[in-house]
């Protein structure tokens, strides 16, 4: 059996990530996400660096 190491580098650009509206900080998960009707979820963010909170809005087709 082989142990393979992953990179950082290749971890950070595979994980979905937002930058702040503010600061351009990379973030990595929203402070919580709320389901809306017609296949919206929208996000919440904090930023680590700076503290700014924002909002983003996800829509998903509804074919599936």
């Amino acid at each position: 059996m082989e142990l393979k190491s992953h990179s950082l580098q290749g971890y950070v650009r595979a994980r979905p990530t937002i930058e702040c509206a503010q600061c351009g900080e990379q973030t990595f998960a929203p402070e919580w996400s709320e389901y809306l009707e017609d296949n919206r979820v929208r996000h919440f963010w904090v930023c680590d660096a700076c503290g700014y909170k924002f909002e983003t809005l996800v829509r998903f087709s509804s074919k599936m």
